[in-house]
């Protein structure tokens, strides 16, 4: 395998952020002078598969250097921002021409363990935020609460190789897994499992952290479409986060609800709107991240993207958001039927004591 090396490639390191409620886009555009688009999936048949409902804008950042492959290389910074409040970064690290595989594989190693990558980030983002202004509604950079990702993408190599051979001479699973040594027949079989060709010379390979892409176009179409699932799972995270806050702040209150006397109806009617708001809130936001990008075929990249979702758990994320959800709207009902209830009460006192003043009125007039 040495004496097959990468001619182009590049490593694109993923940063993303929940950085607000909300991203004005209309707004963006036009506060970013250059390099501005909204995104958009390269012109090819399989492409009326996916629809965005809000495409993410995207712009140019000031690059910067850094020591990798033994040399200095110059990172293009890629910024987009999405409707649902999230702020991507892209590094794209060029890869030297004439890098072999065991070399590259040691490179990808150490990018996964530098922290400074982090840092650098959070630096962007800052900056990015403060620029955008008020595009951004209710700004506020929840460092908790990130994703990242990373794609090894070959363009060109030594020599023409179809994918079939390109497996059968290299093993990328320890490109994958971040090792330099080989890894056995089953983990390099579960590693590899999600790999999709559509011409005989192209291929991706999908995994948890990262992906694995030749692609002889340079089309960024996959990457756009990873980066995007990626965006959605961290907004999934951010508000099951958010539910299970507003939980234990109900599960606090219902217990002095519940001892409150029927002259406190207030209370338990605040506690009740709070709750609704809640509700259609993240009912909202969650549709609106759920929606963002629509599957209308069972195509190529179709696939791939629903791929991408399953292996981030995006189910498991929207199943457990789903029944928080309901379990606020059952404690809402709960809340709703005892205020009904304690105003029957009041209503029947209110009635018993009318009663009480007519009878004593009747004997004070008699007397």
């Amino acid at each position: 395998m040495e004496h097959l090396t990468i001619t182009k490639g590049k490593i694109v390191i993923y940063r993303l952020y929940d950085v607000a409620s909300e991203i004005d886009l209309t707004l963006v555009e036009s506060r970013a002078s250059e390099g501005v688009r909204r995104l958009r999936l390269s012109r090819h048949p399989y492409m009326k598969a996916l629809e965005f409902t809000d495409p993410p804008v995207s712009f140019v950042l000031p690059g910067f250097s850094m020591k990798l492959f033994n040399r200095d290389i110059e990172a293009a910074v890629i910024a987009k921002a999405y409707d649902f409040g999230v702020l991507s970064l892209a590094f794209n690290l060029p890869i030297p021409a004439g890098t072999g595989f065991r070399e590259f594989e040691e490179v990808t190693k150490s990018l996964d363990n530098d922290n400074s990558i982090d840092d650098k980030a959070k630096e962007y983002i800052i900056q990015l935020v403060n620029n955008l202004g008020n595009a951004v509604i209710r700004p506020a950079l929840k460092q908790d609460f990130s994703e990242d990702y990373m794609v090894f993408m070959i363009e060109k190599m030594s020599r023409d190789v179809e994918s079939a051979d390109f497996l059968a001479e290299y093993d990328p699973s320890r490109l994958l897994l971040y090792e330099t040594r080989d890894v056995s027949s089953s983990t390099r079989e579960e590693t590899l499992k999600h790999r999709f060709s559509y011409y005989p010379d192209d291929l991706v390979i999908v995994h948890l952290d990262n992906a694995f892409v030749i692609e002889p176009s340079g089309s960024f179409d996959i990457l756009d479409i990873l980066e995007f699932a990626t965006a959605q799972i961290l907004e999934l995270r951010y508000y099951d986060n958010i539910l299970d806050k507003e939980l234990a702040k109900i599960y606090n209150e219902i217990p002095k609800r519940t001892r409150a006397s029927i002259f406190e109806l207030r209370s338990h009617e605040k506690l009740a709107k709070k709750i609704t708001t809640t509700v259609t809130e993240l009912t909202e936001v969650t549709e609106k991240v759920h929606n963002a990008l629509k599957v209308t075929e069972d195509v190529y990249y179709a696939k791939i993207y629903r791929t991408a979702m399953e292996l981030f758990r995006s189910e498991d994320w929207e199943d457990s958001i789903k029944e928080k959800l309901q379990v606020v709207t059952n404690t809402y009902n709960m809340l709703y039927e005892e205020i009904s209830t304690r105003r029957g009460h009041l209503l029947e006192w209110g009635i018993i004591i009318l009663i009480l003043i007519e009878i004593i009125l009747l004997i004070v007039i008699e007397w």
